[in-house]
Formats: C-alpha cells, sequence, structure tokens
C-alpha cells in the first residue's frame, strides 16, 4: 500500500509577532528548500495570477483593481463580514495555493532536496497541520507578542491585544508541534536554535509506506471497535481521509454525527458520550501505515484526530498511546512489545503531548493484548488483528480498504 518518495515535509507556523518569518530565513540560509503560502496567495491575486479570474467571476469586475490584479482591500470588504463569502473565496484560492506549493515541492525533490518547509500561519486553526511529517512553532510569550506587534505595526496597546486576542494563542498552538522555537530570548538564541532544527530534520528520513496487507489491516478493524465517537467510525473515517486525500480535519469534521461545519477546534463540546477517540486508533495507524509515517507522525495525527472529538487531556493520551502501540504492532507484526516496558514509554509520550496520563484501565488492555488475552471489540481485539489478518470480501469495509490502498499509491498534495 502506497508510493515511496525522498522528501520530508515539514509545517511552520506560529502566531502573530511570533518571529516566525525569522525563522523561515534562517531555516533557508541553512539550505532547506521552503514556501511562504501567504506571499504565494498574494502572486495568485497580482495581475496574471491563476486566481485573479475565478476571483473576479465569483465576486465581480468591483474587485479588480487598476493594474489588473485584485484589489484586496475591495475584496475584503465583501468576504470577511461573511463568513459564507470567505469560504467561497477559500473554495477558489486554497487549491490554487496547494497546487503551487506542490509544484514547489516537486521541483525541490528533483533538485535533490532532503526536506521542503512550508510556511503558513494558520496550519493548526485550518486543520490541515497533519499534511506534513514534522510542525515546527515559533514561540514567545503573549507580552512579547504584543510589544513586538507594537513596534511593527504602530498600534495601540488596546488594538494589539485585540489581534492577539483574535488568534489562537501561542501555548495552545505550542501543543500542536513536534519543535518549538522559542523566539523570546535573543536572535542568536533563536538562531542556534533554528541551525539545531534544520540539523535534525535533514537527518531525518522521510517516511514510507509500510507495506502493510490489506488482511491486516482488515483484521485491525474487523476485530477492534466497531463504533467511534461522534458517529465517527473506524471504517467512516478512512473513506472521509481517502475522499479528502489526507487527514484535513475539517473534512473529518464533516463527517462526524452530525456534521459539524464550524472551525475543527470548536467540534469538541463538552464531555463527549460514547466511545472513546482511542477507538479510531486501529484505523489511524491503517492510514498511516498506507500513506508512510512514522512514530513522531502516528503521535501528531492521534492527538490532533483525539481533539477533534473530546477536550479531556486523559481522553488525548489514551487515543495517543493506543495509536503509537498499535503502530509497533503493525510494524512489528506482533503483540508481546505491548506487555514490555514500551508500553510505559509510549504511556509517558502520550502523558508529554495531552498534558495527562492515559487511564490506566487502557493500560490493562493493551498490556492483556501483549499477553495474548486481547478482548473483541477493543483497542487490544485491534492489535490482535494486525497480526491474525482477516480475509477481504466485498462488503463495505473491504472497498474502503481497497479505495484507500489505491489513494495511498497517488503522490501526496
Amino acid at each position: 500500500m502506497g508510493a515511496a518518495r525522498s522528501l520530508l515535509r515539514v509545517g511552520l507556523t506560529g502566531g502573530i509577532a511570533s518571529g516566525k518569518s525569522h525563522v523561515r530565513a534562517r531555516l533557508a540560509a541553512a539550505g532547506c528548500a521552503t514556501v511562504d503560502l501567504d506571499r504565494v496567495s498574494h502572486e495568485l491575486m497580482q495581475a496574471g495570477g491563476a486566481a485573479v479570474g475565478p476571483v473576479v467571476d465569483a465576486f465581480g469586475a468591483g474587485v479588480l483593481g487598476p493594474d489588473g490584479g485584485i484589489d484586496r482591500k475591495a475584496l475584503g470588504a465583501t468576504v470577511f463580514a461573511s463568513a459564507p463569502e470567505r469560504r467561497r473565496l477559500e473554495a477558489i484560492v486554497h487549491p490554487l495555493v496547494r497546487a503551487r506549493e506542490a509544484a514547489l515541492a516537486a521541483e525541490a525533490a528533483a533538485q535533490g532536496a532532503r526536506l521542503f518547509v512550508t510556511d503558513a500561519a494558520l496550519l493548526v486553526e485550518s486543520g490541515t497541520h497533519l499534511r506534513f511529517d514534522r510542525l515546527l512553532v515559533s514561540h514567545c510569550g503573549e507580552e512579547a507578542q504584543l510589544e513586538r506587534l507594537r513596534a511593527r505595526d504602530g498600534l495601540s496597546e488596546a488594538a494589539a491585544r485585540a489581534r492577539l486576542a483574535a488568534q489562537m494563542p501561542s501555548a495552545e498552538k505550542r501543543r500542536f508541534a513536534d519543535v518549538v522555537i522559542d523566539t523570546a530570548g535573543s536572535i542568536a538564541h533563536t538562531d542556534e536554535q533554528v541551525a539545531e532544527a534544520a540539523a535534525a530534520l535533514r537527518a531525518t528520513p522521510a517516511p514510507l509506506p509500510l507495506g502493510l496487507p490489506l488482511e491486516r489491516a482488515a483484521g485491525a478493524l474487523r476485530e477492534g471497535p466497531p463504533h467511534g465517537p461522534r458517529g465517527l467510525t473506524p471504517a467512516r473515517l478512512l473513506a472521509a481521509a481517502t475522499a479528502a486525500g489526507g487527514l484535513e480535519l475539517p473534512a473529518l469534521a464533516r463527517a462526524l454525527t452530525p456534521p459539524f461545519a464550524g472551525p475543527w477546534l470548536e467540534a469538541a463540546e463538552g464531555e463527549a458520550e460514547g466511545p472513546g477517540p482511542e477507538a479510531l486508533a486501529g484505523a489511524l495507524v491503517v492510514w498511516c501505515a498506507a500513506r508512510g509515517a512514522d512514530g513522531p507522525i502516528v503521535l501528531a495525527a492521534a492527538a490532533s484526530l483525539a481533539r477533534l472529538t473530546h477536550r479531556a487531556p486523559a481522553a488525548i493520551a489514551g487515543a495517543v498511546v493506543s495509536a503509537l502501540a498499535l503502530w509497533d504492532v503493525a510494524r512489528r507484526g506482533r503483540v508481546d512489545t505491548l506487555a514490555s516496558g514500551a508500553l510505559q514509554e509510549w504511556a509517558g509520550a502520550a502523558r508529554a503531548r495531552a498534558g495527562a496520563p492515559p487511564p490506566p484501565a487502557l493500560l490493562d488492555e493493551l498490556a492483556a493484548a501483549g499477553r495474548g488475552q486481547a478482548g473483541p471489540g477493543t483497542v487490544g481485539g485491534a492489535a490482535a488483528g494486525l497480526c491474525r489478518g482477516a480475509a477481504l470480501g466485498t462488503d463495505a469495509l473491504s472497498s474502503v480498504l481497497r479505495g484507500l490502498a489505491l489513494a495511498a499509491a497517488q503522490p501526496r498534495a
């Protein structure tokens, strides 16, 4: 399942006035191929840009500037006061931006680049951060952001605080990071961190598809939990991710019951009833095996997917430890590691990401599976099914798995 690739894709994000642009510049100076998606979007709106015609068709000639490009102020007056109009604009521009990004990444790979960094301010908020192999977050404290923002844009304190309040808090965004660049100190200290990150990323191999047989994937889903949180069953998760071309969280939010069309981070309201997010660990591991992943990718994907339906840190930690355990089973084809000290290491990693330990009962269940005592319809059952496998048939689940195998053979956007 899947096609080989050699380019490590890295996302770079951060709050306003957090030093993100400086971090990207230093990564570029260190020899990393980079792209600024905000700049790409601007270029598409300039005279001759690919977005000009479609945007004028959608919003009228009043948004066309005298130079033949889009008058961004006129367009902003139309779209930013209306969520439906903003979504209509995004539906036009975002695919064009993605296409340009993909072309630049392919060009970098053809020239021998080992990694490609995409700089975008709202990767987490837009729910598109899981298309990257690693996520870097540029971070400084709120007071440092405030001081820099006022100095840079000449804003009053009240105006600067209002801009900060409109964004995701930097501390929350850090929870999604694989690497945090702390820009609160001196420029020299920031540059040292960037140099270390660039060296580590260059030494990180691009993940390859695992080559998991479809029968083993079917075993994980047939013997694991049949239901998932908010109606997002394992099979439905795979179908939605395949249709979207990735773990695009807004698309997965629309696959919930009832569908959620707002910002994906607002989909989890209160304490969710029914299955916990660990019920999706088997399907998530099957997806990662097909598309290419490693431990950090599985960890990040499990934490974000859990955040779609749950807010409780313990529930998120349970999803992470389950995914890491099943990923180990998928790679090794055996369950005995689940009864070893490795389970505690995974639990520690889950706690570090979620801010709370995973539920003890879930750890007991995974350890029991490692001793060959897996119960059907549980995460432990998914682990056993990953080893034993199950026959493919003509049912909906088998169709989903075959569709995933075909989609995995296509290059990632």
